[in-house]
């Protein structure tokens, strides 16, 4: 449960803030994205953190919770008096309630063998949610429950998430986040008082410094690609690669790179190689049609073949037109074309509306990817899955619509 709900407050906080980053202890450790598995200390582990906002919460269930399997102790009877707290508890979030009162340590210490047992038990030693820039004293309990199970504790720092949802605001505002490791220490029995006093120290200097915005793997990635030659390769070999057999549409990688490359002369670039491949793959599938050489189709259907040859026999230039907005894809008229044996400029001239619509999808992801910037990066990675997942749909809708 806690690696499905790490995936889902993951892609929330994507969407939500200018992305979250995590960043282990010791100065030559890389940061982590929010997409990637940290590297949890070995065994049992507590965590002890600063708690300024619920989305404290969902920050460190999205970044622990790929790793492990991660519990939240809090107060019971806020978490389980109303019935919408009582099911984000038990189905979004995965609370170990305590009682607030002289028998709240022993539900605490209770959880000793879960913790034992591999559970990474995450508490919050200031107690309710801090309201003041200024830490809380940390309570104990946290390390007396780390000396009872034999385990390490991992203080962290917790930056931005305050700022992000403050305990008295409602409204979320964008804001990055990091999640700030210390190093990890053990609790001697008896020693529960000195260790809360440390760990507060070390949590105190980890959250002194603001958080900074860092783009997420998926948008780096691709950016990275977009500027080196791996990018235009892709490109190109989809255009061309479509006007012949591949059932995608040109422009998928296109807006893809072009969103990231910002005010960079790259973005026309690939959206002008992108046209010439396009071209260059209808020109090859016209000529091998026209020659005779069979050539496949796939994913289209004899509907879309009689159609693009009535058009084509009637208005070249109309019927590629009218191929920029009914779905049939363009290698059909580009066989159309072949079978009815057009002249080569005829060809030329008949699918420059095709080119301009590459152009214009093109130069819209280019000049939108460039003010979206912002919200793109922390969260590009869930577009793509998003598009990846409903473009199969929107294909098997065209194909059923002209079967």
């Amino acid at each position: 449960m806690s690696y499905w709900r790490s995936k889902l407050w993951g892609l929330i906080l994507s969407i939500v803030t200018d992305g979250v980053t995590t960043i282990p202890a010791g100065r030559v450790s890389e940061p982590i994205p929010l997409a990637q598995r940290p590297p949890l200390p070995a065994g049992p582990l507590v965590v002890v953190a600063n708690h300024s906002s619920h989305a404290d919460t969902a920050v460190l269930l999205a970044t622990l919770g790929r790793s492990r399997p991660v519990t939240f102790v809090a107060a019971a009877d806020y978490w389980f008096g109303r019935t919408r707290n009582r099911v984000l508890a038990r189905w979004l979030v995965g609370i170990w309630p305590i009682r607030r009162d002289r028998r709240g340590m022993a539900d605490l210490l209770a959880a000793a063998p879960a913790v034992a047992a591999g559970v990474v038990f995450v508490v919050f030693p200031e107690g309710s949610r801090r309201r003041t820039p200024e830490l809380a004293g940390f309570k104990r309990g946290a390390f007396e429950l780390a000396a009872a199970a034999r385990a390490t504790v991992l203080p962290v720092g917790l930056v931005g998430a305050g700022d992000l949802l403050p305990a008295e605001r409602r409204l979320i505002r964008r804001r990055p986040v990091e999640v700030r490791w210390g190093e990890p220490f053990t609790v001697e029995s008896g020693h529960a008082e000195e260790s809360a006093a440390a760990a507060l120290g070390v949590v105190d200097v980890l959250i002194r410094e603001p958080a900074h915005q860092r783009p997420g793997r998926a948008w780096t990635r691709i950016r990275r690609m977009a500027f080196a030659a791996t990018g235009m390769a892709v490109v190109t070999a989809w255009a061309f690669a479509e006007g012949i057999v591949w059932p995608l549409v040109a422009e998928l990688p296109l807006l893809l790179f072009v969103c990231t490359v910002g005010r960079s002369w790259r973005g026309p670039m690939m959206i002008g190689a992108t046209a010439i491949a396009s071209a260059a793959g209808i020109l090859t599938t016209w000529w091998l049609v026209a020659h005779g050489v069979p050539v496949p189709a796939p994913l289209t259907t004899p509907r879309m073949h009689e159609t693009a040859l009535d058009q084509l026999a009637s208005d070249p230039t109309g019927a590629f037109a009218n191929q920029m907005f009914n779905g049939i894809p363009v290698k059909v008229y580009a066989h159309g074309a072949g079978r009815l044996h057009l002249d080569v400029v005829d060809v030329i001239a008949a699918m420059l509306p095709r080119l301009g619509r590459i152009a214009i999808v093109g130069g819209m992801g280019w000049i939108l990817g460039g003010l979206l910037s912002r919200y793109l990066k922390p969260c590009l990675g869930a577009v793509q899955a998003v598009f990846l997942v409903l473009f199969p749909l929107g294909l098997g809708l065209v194909i059923w619509w002209w079967s």
